[in-house]
């Protein structure tokens, strides 16, 4: 995830040189100083997403608390849109569940949510985002969508596509954005006067749209600039019989395309086919795995996706799994090779194949995780996440056989759906599959129902829980097996803890140890031992240490460090109950240190470090730790926290703080850090900053209007009645940046006009002058 700093976000860096788009700009910047919902449109390839990226990149600095890129391309199900926004911001699970939990979060923020390519989710987004802004004050919205989300209070811009020149025109943008796209694929290339009619007639073929434009570009690696706009006219000769009511341009981008595919070889054509089924980006062996769907020898594959980066349909992605490097398409192309998929008569069997994948892909999750590469795993199936999900939604949208596979992913991914940060999805894949996997195999079924009762039971779901706890001891008999047997005493173990039976969660607990120990499962041994330790901690068994110990050890064994970071927590508690806080506290920093996805894991450490703040007699510490615990809880989904024995210790600790500091100031040191997000929480808790209500909203306020130093500057001149350019010049800057800094000041105050900027500089002046 990226850091969650205050006017930081997550905007992607430009790749590639932004053409043109003056006018848009401005108009992007001028809507967004006055709406708070606003949306791009346009045809497939005119260039929304960039257009919207630059336009936020120049509005940052008007939302001190983020301007976040939300890609919604991947995602398939509406029901994951609030999910999805939630990720990005750094929310899992409950929190991000309900638009209500994201404007908690973000009703006093400053934010810009850019949600891209809405077209798919459309209803969910125009829902989605009329709540949250109806909910939250500060929070605006720029879209990028097909179709209007048909919002209350959407303003729309409608992309075009780039200027084309006419006859004895100067080069525009189209000429310009192509000739830069020529140059990268051939060396020295440059519009001069003897191919400059050439290049214009390739723009105008294509409308200008920018899309096609690059497409095209990439063919002058083999076609010289007669025979790309020769091939051109061929291809719209023969891409005539498409629908009259579509815009011509759509219809341009479509032969474009088209034209891209033809070119390809027959293997290409199918490999490009089959990857279109990834959402998320695919490496080799999952390109591998479904081309052989459709005819590819696994040998073949390595040299068609080198020879498809090459020409530009297929992107390497950052990011790799040990030395395998991941591959993705832009989305519109991916759409034409789904189409192209389906005409073919291979969905079926691609789609299949993809299941297979991914079934192979958990497996391998299951199995090896629990080792040196155990972060790596979790990593992994993070960018997995939505190749699971559209592989889950494939077998789902089939009968009982579909749901028996679905059960074969969602069952080994039981822990990961913890570790990723994705608990309350989890359930979610778990229970949708279990009610209907009719006929599956039981086994398959009965490690669907444990992840699906453990689930349950951490995030306090009881009814559901007592009855998948039921099934799986009868499956475990009736299958005769030692693992089932040793999970459900597990999961039952677990939940009659957290109802407070210490006793009895112990005594099933100390059950599942020892069948584990038996099967030789030593990721279920390590997670038990976890366990145990803690309900001999609420116990106050001193025999706990040792067993807490051992967790630990067995993590450094196999360098497991996801499992070692809930290792470390239970040393540390146990260790501050014999009374050694300092120790503890240095184990729990170590746990924190390791930033990890799992959310869970970050509130159990913080509350411990909360514990021996206060054992250390640093209350306000002690309650500030307390309240960036309770923000992280409300990330996690869930409710540890609300369990007995752990609210024992929560309120104890938060009796001793308030009798030191007294209720004001416990309040106000509680309150700095529960508003905050996943890394200011780590920040504070590892004294990388200091405590107090959160710095960027006191700074912003401590200036009228928010307005930083040279942003007033500007307002005075702005008051003064200099236009954009006369500031620029007052202040030897580029107009471009008086222009950035004027559009900011207007977001900031929440005006439309110049004229509210004097007007408001007035009243300002007087206040400050007493009068």
């Amino acid at each position: 995830m990226p850091d969650v700093t205050r006017g930081a976000g997550n905007l992607p860096s430009e790749l590639t040189s932004f053409v043109g788009r003056r006018r848009e700009l401005a108009e992007t910047r001028r809507l967004l100083a006055s709406a708070r919902l606003v949306t791009l449109t346009g045809a497939s390839g005119v260039g929304k997403t960039r257009l919207a990226l630059r336009a936020a990149a120049d509005v940052r600095r008007a939302f001190p608390d983020g301007v976040w890129f939300v890609p919604l391309a991947e995602l398939r199900d509406p029901a994951l849109l609030a999910y999805t926004i939630a990720t990005t911001l750094g929310l899992t699970d409950q929190a991000g569940a309900q638009v209500a939990g994201l404007a908690e979060f973000l009703e006093d923020q400053r934010v810009l949510l850019v949600l891209d390519n809405c077209e798919h989710v459309l209803d969910a987004c125009a829902v989605l985002v009329a709540k949250l802004l109806s909910a939250t004050s500060s929070v605006r919205v720029l879209a990028t969508s097909r179709q209007l989300l048909r919002a209350d209070g959407e303003q729309v811009l409608v992309v075009p596509p780039l200027p084309v020149p006419s006859a004895g025109e100067p080069a525009v943008e189209a000429v310009t954005l192509f000739a830069e796209r020529a140059a990268a694929v051939v060396p020295g290339f440059t519009v001069d006067s003897s191919n400059r009619d050439t290049v214009v007639r390739i723009c105008r073929r294509l409308d200008g749209i920018p899309l096609a434009l690059e497409l095209a570009a990439v063919r002058l690696r083999v076609l010289s600039l007669g025979q790309l706009l020769e091939r051109l006219d061929d291809r719209f000769r023969l891409l005539t019989g498409g629908s009259r009511s579509a815009p011509g341009r759509q219809q341009t981008l479509e032969a474009a395309i088209a034209w891209s595919f033809d070119l390809c070889t027959g293997a290409e054509q199918a490999v490009w086919e089959a990857v279109s089924v990834f959402a998320g980006g695919f490496d080799l062996e999952a390109a591998e795995a479904v081309c052989a769907a459709a005819g590819i020898d696994a040998g073949e594959v390595l040299d068609l996706v080198a020879g498809m980066v090459d020409k530009s349909i297929l992107a390497r992605l950052d990011g790799t799994f040990g030395r395998s490097a991941r591959y993705g398409m832009l989305e519109t192309l991916r759409e034409f090779g789904d189409v192209k998929l389906v005409a073919s008569g291979r969905e079926e069997a691609v789609r299949g194949a993809q299941v297979d994948y991914v079934v192979r892909l958990t497996r391998r999750y299951r199995d090896e995780n629990f080792g040196p590469h155990q972060l790596e795993w979790v990593e992994r199936m993070r960018r997995e996440q939505p190749n699971v999900r559209v592989a889950l939604e494939h077998c789902m949208s089939g009968g009982p056989e579909g749901a028996c596979r679905a059960a074969e992913i969602t069952g080994p991914l039981w822990d990961y759906w913890f570790a990723g940060g994705y608990v309350r999805e989890g359930y979610r894949w778990l229970r949708a599959s279990l009610a209907r996997d009719a006929g599956c195999d039981l086994l398959v079924h009965a490690r669907a129902v444990q992840g699906a009762a453990f689930a349950a039971i951490q995030i306090g779901d009881e009814e559901p829980a007592r009855a998948m706890l039921a099934e799986l001891r009868e499956l475990a008999e009736a299958l005769d097996d030692d693992g089932l047997r040793a999970g459900w005493a597990q999961c039952a173990g677990a939940g009659t803890f957290y109802l407070g039976d210490l006793v009895g969660g112990r005594q099933l607990l100390e059950q599942a140890l020892a069948g584990f120990r038996r099967t030789g499962d030593l990721a279920q041994v390590c997670n038990t031992l976890i366990l145990l330790a803690a309900v001999l901690f609420y116990l106050d068994e001193p025999a706990g240490l040792p067993v807490a110990e051992e967790a630990l050890a067995l993590c450094e064994t196999h360098q497991a460090d996801w499992s070692k970071a809930y290792a470390l927590w239970a040393v540390a508690i146990h260790t501050w109950r014999h009374g050694d806080h300092r120790r503890a506290s240095a184990l729990l920093r170590e746990a924190i240190g390791m930033r990890l996805t799992d959310r869970t894991q970050l509130a159990l450490n913080l509350s411990a470090l909360a514990w021996c703040a206060g054992a250390g007699g640093e209350h306000e510490r002690a309650a500030g730790l307390l309240g960036a615990a309770s923000a992280i809880w409300r990330l996690s989904g869930a409710a540890v926290s609300e369990t007995r024995p752990h609210q024992q210790f929560e309120q104890e600790c938060e009796a001793r703080a308030r009798e030191a500091l007294g209720d004001d100031a416990y309040h106000a040191a509680f309150a700095a850090t529960s508003g905050g997000g996943v890394d200011e929480a780590i920040a504070y808790a590892l004294a990388e900053k200091p405590a107090g209500p959160r710095p960027a909203r006191r700074s912003r306020e401590s200036s009228p209007g928010g307005l930083t130093r040279r942003e007033r500057e500007i307002a005075e001149l702005v008051a003064d009645g200099l236009s954009n350019k006369q500031i620029a010049a007052r202040l030897v800057i580029a107009q471009r940046t008086a222009e950035t800094h004027v559009e900011n000041i207007l977001t900031k105050l929440g005006f439309t006009s110049r004229a509210q900027i004097a007007a408001w500089l007035t009243e300002q002046r007087a206040g400050e002058d007493g009068t």
